[in-house]
């Protein structure tokens, strides 16, 4: 008998292996990036990207177009097309032109949270023209898709881009007091992509842009900075008219605390930043104990007026991406967010205060 249950379950796991089906990776066409353009008022189209595995162990991105609709028509169009199956599980990029992004990209976001192979981590990124144009590019050695990814991870990892993924779009765009960002690139004369800011959407409409020279002032309000670096301009040199001394603060940390005090008439919001860091180039003369408080007082004041300038536009625009609206919520019992969005967020006296601290100081040019 001991030798009856062993047997049995052998059996029956050869049975269910013969089930499966099989398939091989060469004889598919595994999806890692999709552009999406608008046409007119109820058309769009929808490019499909694809790794092509060469015999001599190199890459080629293969293309496919179509256009329909809706999404899931242009995926049936281009399936049409493609002389093997397409499936969507390595999907890592969804670009969207701009043109599209200003009429509104749910539907997208929405197609691709319900599609069961498509992973939640997938990036959403906004294009200058036509995003059809700027996926069917030739970039890096790996595939258009990967590179990419690639390329907004490392911007997220290492500089000054906010995370963003399609979960925390969908995320912001739900939530009542909260809007959603997403980064934007352009294709560039020399045939790269660069990023060239942040997008700022109203629901689902792009109604704004942070550029890129701004993007770290964004960055220190809505997420965390780990690394990165900042270059603090500390005016001309005394000593030499003709030269500007530049501060390069790098290697930061950063954090913020948005307090609001509910029962004040205007509302009170209150956005505290820190940044620790050190300066890894210094372009003046001497560079000590007098010269760093100096870089920390100059790098304060930039955040503050920056930072206030840049809240200021959010409020005239209507538009909340800090999620200032998603504190008010969670204090205040029977919440009224047509209320919030008409009469008290547009009125609401916000003030901003930076903490800046060099911890040391590196070389001086």
């Amino acid at each position: 008998m001991k030798y009856v249950i062993p047997l049995v379950l052998c059996t029956i796991c050869l049975v269910l292996s013969g089930c499966v089906e099989k398939e091989i990776l060469d004889d598919l066409y595994l999806e890692t990036g999709k552009a999406y353009d608008y046409v007119s008022e109820n058309k769009i189209r929808g490019t499909a990207v694809f790794p092509i595995y060469m015999p001599d162990k190199t890459i080629k991105n293969g293309f496919l177009s179509e256009e329909a609709s809706s999404t899931q028509e242009v995926i049936e169009k281009i399936e049409r097309k493609a002389q093997q199956p397409l499936v969507r599980g390595a999907l890592d990029v969804v670009l969207i032109g701009e043109k599209l992004s200003e009429k509104g990209i749910i539907d997208i976001a929405d197609s691709l949270q319900r599609d069961a192979s498509v992973g939640a981590r997938v990036f959403l990124i906004i294009t200058e023209g036509e995003a059809g144009e700027v996926i069917q590019g030739n970039y890096g050695n790996r595939g258009n898709g990967i590179y990419l990814s690639n390329l907004i991870q490392h911007n997220i990892n290492k500089r000054e881009l906010p995370e963003t993924n399609l979960h925390m779009f969908l995320y912001d765009y739900y939530q009542k007091g909260q809007s959603s960002y997403l980064p934007i690139v352009k294709k560039t004369d020399d045939g790269n992509v660069k990023i060239t800011g942040i997008a700022l959407l109203s629901y689902d409409q792009v109604v704004g842009k942070i550029p890129d020279e701004e993007m770290f002032f964004f960055k220190i309000m809505v997420d965390r900075i780990a690394e990165g670096s900042h270059v603090v301009k500390m005016g001309k040199n005394p000593k030499k008219p003709q030269k500007n001394v530049e501060a390069s603060v790098t290697s930061l940390y950063s954090k913020q605390k948005i307090t609001i005090d509910r029962q004040s008439s205007p509302v009170n919001v209150r956005i505290e930043v820190t940044i620790d860091g050190i300066i890894k180039e210094y372009t003046g003369e001497l560079l000590g104990s007098k010269q760093m408080a100096a870089v920390e007082a100059q790098m304060k004041k930039d955040i503050e007026e920056k930072c206030l300038a840049m809240v200021k536009s959010f409020q005239e625009k209507g538009i909340d991406p800090l999620g200032i609206g998603q504190y008010q919520k969670h204090g205040v019992r029977g919440f009224d967010i047509k209320e919030w969005k008409k009469d008290i967020y547009p009125k609401a006296d916000i003030k901003v205060k930076a903490k800046v601290k060099i911890l040391e100081a590196g070389t001086v040019e």
